[in-house]
């Protein structure tokens, strides 16, 4: 698994602060539509609400994994958004996230979202990405420290 298959620069969406998940979820669906990607934001974030609500996607070390299965998606599809002031998701560690990799599809991937959650995991336990994500200047840079730091652990 790579990234750079999935994770497009101009998937990366940057906000200063953002009040909670569900206002980040509002915002990201609404930044999805005006892309293009799709047509109904208000469901799109329902969904990552409901998700959210079963089980907190803060994985740690200021970074959440939030994933969702929709017929919005026809394939696999990977955004990252970068808060910099942090948001509470109720991680494990207590720490507010700063970096989200948003993982969306429709149910046919079921074992790639598993293939890219351990990938992400993988990719934040052995450093902070999330303190090196923080002070990116814009989005084209906030991605490509991500695919640095992934090199790291792919070689």
């Amino acid at each position: 698994m790579k990234l750079a298959n999935y994770l497009k620069k101009e998937n990366v969406y940057l906000c200063d602060t953002c009040k909670d998940t569900n206002h980040l979820y509002g915002d990201f669906a609404h930044f999805l539509k005006e892309k293009g990607v799709i047509a109904d934001a208000r469901r799109v974030k329902r969904l990552f609400v409901k998700r959210e609500s079963v089980q907190s996607t803060g994985i740690g070390r200021g970074v959440a994994t939030p994933h969702i299965f929709c017929d919005e998606f026809s394939e696999f599809f990977l955004a990252m958004a970068l808060v910099r002031q942090g948001i509470d998701f109720k991680a494990p560690d207590g720490k507010a996230v700063h970096v989200i990799f948003l993982i969306m599809s429709d149910d046919r991937d079921i074992g790639l979202h598993l293939k890219t959650l351990a990938h992400l995991a993988r990719l934040t336990g052995g450093c902070d990405l999330a303190a090196a994500l923080k002070d990116a200047r814009d989005e084209a840079e906030a991605f490509a420290l991500v695919l640095e730091r992934e090199k790291a652990i792919l070689h």
